[in-house]
């Protein structure tokens, strides 16, 4: 007998969304085009592209005179390629994982034979999907400010920092092709930027939906009548696994790019600061907004997923366990003792990304611009 899958009711409302990021993705690999040939060597068109923008931006700071603030302007579009390429890598390379977990939110949206764990998946997922429009509603205007921005004052001051590789600089040369090369090259890159913050913010908050889906049953247990407790704890228990299981996945995935999107933050942060000081510095206040929504969201992803599974152990030792027979207690004890330690996003698995972080990058990117701002 086939079973039948219902879906709670926000589940048509998931399905466009996740069907518009696997539309992103497959543009990142130019797998959305007609022809095998496209589909064969698309794939590797958005790394050439990100290794070309990064020649481009190293050939401009060794052959291009420049000052302080040119060469500090110049260092943060190299440090942005870097990590384009970590992120464009990681979505690539494990899109079969990525599908996986995928697969895994769509199974949370199933309709559940315990009405608790249905009513309270309806709420969070809905709320994640809200949330996360939001976010994309905020951050990817001010992130398309921020580039425009940048890309005026050069125009303005007739600098360029994104220069066509072996062209080397002449003074009687027209800077005119090297501005629409630029301008091609960053709104290019404003664009796979995009993509790949869509995929990477989505991913993570729906991870947090999931963590809060958790969280409210470990409160109802004691709600549960005796008889039927012992089920919904196999349940809970298979749940938690789950959880583990796919967050490892996750972590996986997109190691390198938290760390390597850490340290580039680190260095945007401590040049812009420097940078509103001087001359333009208006035109950088986009830029130091969007790499602040930026580094914050993942930040913020980080400090959501920490604080929700540090109190795991704590929930299920609240529980009214002692009610329960002997082998519920040790099937409790499993679970306490799996989440004893909480987990959250780290940079180089040693760092905690987190509000801490934030605001320990924040101080160090004043006290760096004190430090430059005194030599100059």
């Amino acid at each position: 007998m086939v079973r039948v899958v219902r879906y709670i009711t926000c589940y048509p409302e998931y399905q466009k969304f996740e069907k518009i990021l696997k539309f992103l993705m497959r543009i990142l690999s130019f797998s959305f085009l007609p022809g095998k040939t496209l589909k064969k060597y698309g794939k590797n068109m958005t790394t050439i592209f990100l290794l070309y923008g990064f020649t481009c931006t190293v050939f401009t700071i060794l052959y291009y005179p420049q000052d302080l603030l040119i060469l500090l302007l110049r260092i943060i579009p190299v440090v942005g390629f870097l990590q384009l390429l970590a992120k464009s890598l990681s979505i690539q390379a494990d899109s079969e994982e990525l599908e996986t977990l995928f697969q895994y939110f769509q199974e949370a949206h199933q309709v559940h034979e315990i009405d608790l764990i249905t009513d309270v998946a309806r709420i969070y997922l809905k709320r994640s999907l809200g949330i996360i429009r939001i976010i994309f509603q905020i951050v990817f205007p001010v992130i398309l400010t921020g580039g425009v921005g940048m890309l005026l004052y050069f125009i303005y001051y007739n600098e360029i920092f994104i220069a066509v590789p072996g062209v080397f600089p002449s003074q009687n040369s027209n800077k005119m092709y090297q501005h629409i090369h630029q301008c091609v090259v960053l709104a290019l890159s404003n664009i796979v930027l995009q993509i790949e913050d869509s995929v990477i913010i989505s991913i993570g908050f729906y991870f947090i939906a999931i963590l809060n889906i958790f969280f409210s049953i470990i409160k109802h247990i004691d709600y549960l009548d005796l008889r039927n407790r012992r089920q919904y704890l196999i349940l809970l228990h298979e749940m938690h696994c789950n959880v583990l299981d796919k967050f490892s996945i996750f972590e996986r995935i997109f190691y390198y790019t938290f760390t390597i999107q850490i340290g580039t933050s680190v260095v945007f942060v401590m040049f812009i600061f420097f940078l509103l000081q001087n001359r333009g510095g208006f035109a950088f206040f986009p830029l130091l907004l969007a790499i602040l929504l930026q580094f914050g969201s993942l930040c913020l992803l980080g400090q959501l997923m920490y604080s929700q599974t540090e109190r795991f152990s704590t929930e299920l030792y609240l529980t009214e366990w002692y009610e329960l027979s002997v082998r519920e207690q040790k099937m409790m004890l499993t679970m306490m003792y799996m989440s004893h330690r909480p987990f959250g996003l780290k940079a180089a698995a040693m760092y905690d990304i987190n509000f801490r972080m934030f605001f320990d990058v924040m101080k160090a990117g004043l006290s760096f611009c004190t430090l430059l701002y005194t030599f100059t």
